[in-house]
């Protein structure tokens, strides 16, 4: 790869700024670090560091029905973020703060104009992302895995293969110890407080040691205390040479003087670029004074709200919408230094959780621009995750197969609820497969069994895999696993616990109410049952990777009530309207009804006894050609059943695929 670096004097002032030392008295201790283990430190080379810069960037969002009129969010920003530096992205709601900060993440790249730099050249979006992430504002954590769980499914996903297992539990280990999770190892990410959940996050990505961390506004929905602690650790993170940025919205004076860098957004322009420090003095060049033991970041968003008058436009020049680095300061300042010692008194005096920056191990270097025919070489042949496909499926399914262990809804409720139905059906059916007198009763439990089948296959994928969505985004962004492996995880999972469910019920049923005891008509009726709830489940599955599960409830009883109907059950084909018919041949519910049926009455079973004085159907041929079934072939069942299951699987595949991307 070719190394990248940057102009002589920005290389020496930089290098000057990362060899500054501070004060023992302040200095908070890091985890002791193997002596195996080179971490990323504050000195080391510059080549290693990646500075995020962008030049003239603007970004338009289609409005109204038809999308016609656009309106603009970032208009010709430019700005230089540079590793060491704690970055604040700060500006009044709307502005296009945590627009530009999906931009800069590359989490947003449609519709994207202007220049994204890498240490001052055209950076590689793929190579990029290999060593940056994004921790998002809502922590999308799965609730039913342990925290020390979490941390090795992480591992196992995003460290390489070739690391063993020794090595990714240590580094999961030392993390959490670092960060102050450790206690808390075996808690379920459910029942973690705010903050613990926040640093959770962080710690999941700093398994990979990523060079460039972005947090989508990292304090929002913390406590003061907490809040400090958070920031304490991007400050942490930043003087390991990383290159931290954030986006915040009314930090308290004390965090606020914690940032290196602050970078202030209104009207999707910028207004200010610099030190903490320089921005009172930037402001009063403009006769904008800060009133005394005012807030500095509070009067910020007031100058930005235009409280104390149109100066946004003054701003903008001054600034020169980002482009100006005269108010950037290369030290930090006094009120800085105590800010970061009062916070780290905080955390010795045991008022807040103590947390540190844990060892960069397993430091990968890349370089990150696309230019040269030795990068375009090395782009096409880079693996897009850290393990094979294969490994991924190994993991995501021990993880998928942990979480049905411990989900009362999806696992243990939806076996309960199939058993005690099958003995309350059995119950109210009972006896009734071999009465000619109950041929119609015997009817009605058939299509009681594909209606209930359809709707707990249906229900229990709508209800809970919409909530998965935000997780498979965020991890998939972040280059945990492909959208591959996670939706074939899903499907082999859900699976087994959809056909046990599906079995209880239907051996329970068909013995309690006395079918035939033929083996073959027993496993035709156990193969319909499954197909069934497997075409009602990847319908389930399509509304849930399409819709929130507010929408997917409304509009999930779409996929088969209209179908009902033409089930063969209420109206038979004979009776319908000609214009109507083909509506019985699209209809899975006819198919699987049809199904059952001739695996109970079908394949020339003999005549049943009448336990009255007269049974019209005493013969179940005639009762199938009352009920236009005589030319129904269980096979073509079978074939509509399974083809429909495969199509709405490889359709929610697409949707998922696009969703994710998108």
């Amino acid at each position: 790869m070719v190394n990248l670096t940057m102009d002589a004097s920005s290389s020496q002032s930089l290098t000057k700024v990362r060899t500054q030392k501070r004060p023992d008295s302040l200095k908070i201790e890091l985890l002791p670090i193997p002596e195996h283990c080179v971490p990323a430190t504050f000195g080391q080379e510059l080549s290693n560091q990646i500075n995020v810069g962008f030049k003239n960037l603007s970004y338009c969002v289609r409005e109204g029905v038809f999308h016609r009129r656009r309106r603009k969010i970032l208009r010709q920003i430019s700005g230089d973020f540079y590793a060491g530096d704690l970055t604040a992205i700060m500006g009044p709601s709307g502005c296009g703060k945590t627009t530009l900060m999906n931009i800069l993440a590359g989490y947003t790249t449609k519709d994207v104009i202007g220049k994204l730099l890498i240490n001052d050249e055209l950076r590689n979006h793929t190579l990029f992302k290999k060593q940056s992430s994004y921790i998002m504002q809502n922590d999308h954590l799965q609730p039913l895995l342990t925290v020390h769980e979490s941390m090795m499914i992480a591992a196992n996903l995003k460290l390489d293969s070739e690391i063993s297992q020794k090595e990714k539990k240590s580094r999961a280990n030392d993390i959490l110890e670092a960060i102050g999770l450790w206690s808390c190892r075996k808690v379920r990410t459910g029942a973690l407080s705010g903050g613990q959940r926040k640093r959770l996050s962080i710690a999941l990505e700093l398994l990979r040691n990523p060079q460039v961390m972005f947090f989508d506004e990292p304090t929002s929905g913390l406590d003061s205390s907490t809040s400090k602690q958070c920031v304490m650790l991007l400050k942490q993170l930043a003087q390991e040479g990383k290159t931290v940025i954030c986006t915040i919205h009314q930090p308290s004076a004390l965090i606020f003087e914690m940032f290196d860098h602050l970078y202030a957004v209104a009207e999707g322009r910028c207004i200010y670029q610099g030190s903490i420090k320089g921005m009172l003095p930037y402001l009063e060049d403009l006769g904008l004074r800060c009133p005394p033991y005012h807030n500095p970041a509070d009067y910020l968003l007031e100058v930005a709200s235009g409280e104390h008058g149109m100066y946004i436009e003054d701003l903008v020049i001054k600034s020169e919408n980002g482009q100006s680095q005269d108010w950037r300061r290369r030290q930090r300042d006094t009120l800085q230094m105590q800010s970061i010692e009062h916070i780290d008194r905080m955390m010795r005096n045991g008022v807040v959780t103590p947390v540190r920056a844990p060892p960069s191990n397993f430091s990968i270097k890349k370089t990150f621009t696309g230019q040269t025919d030795s990068s375009k070489k090395i782009q096409c042949f880079a693996k897009t995750y850290p393990t094979s496909f294969c490994n991924q499926l190994q993991v995501l399914l021990k993880r998928s197969f942990l979480m049905l262990s411990r989900d009362r809804t999806l696992t243990y409720s939806r076996i309960l609820t199939h058993l005690f139905v099958a003995l309350f059906i059995g119950t109210l059916y009972f006896g009734i497969g071999n009465d000619a007198k109950e041929i119609l009763n015997n009817a009605n439990y058939l299509f009681y069994t594909v209606m209930f089948l359809m709707l707990t296959s249906f229900n229990c994928v709508t209800l809970t895999f919409p909530s998965e969505i935000p997780i498979i985004i965020k991890e998939h962004f972040n280059s945990w696993y492909s959208v591959n492996s996670y939706y074939l995880s899903v499907i082999i999972s859900d699976v087994p616990i959809q056909i046990i469910s599906t079995l209880i019920y239907a051996i329970i049923t068909f013995y309690m109410t006395a079918q035939p005891t033929e083996s073959f008509r027993l496993f035709f009726f156990l193969i319909i049952c499954i197909l069934i709830s497997l075409v009602a489940q990847s319908f389930g599955l399509l509304i849930g990777a399409s819709l929130d599960l507010k929408s997917g409830i409304i509009l999930g009883p779409i996929c088969f009530l209209p179908f009902t109907i033409f089930s063969g059950f209420f109206v038979q084909l004979n009776d319908a309207h000609p214009y109507m018919r083909w509506l019985f041949h699209v209809s899975y519910l006819k198919y699987g009804f049809e199904g059952l049926m001739l695996s109970i009455f079908g394949y020339d079973r003999g005549k049943l006894p009448c336990s009255i004085d007269y049974c019209h159907f005493v013969y179940p041929d005639k009762f199938l050609d009352q009920m236009d079934m005589e030319d129904a072939v269980y096979s073509h069942c079978i074939y509509f059943l399974l083809g429909l299951t495969i199509f709405i699987r490889t359709v929610t595949y697409f949707i998922l695929q696009s969703r994710v991307r998108r």
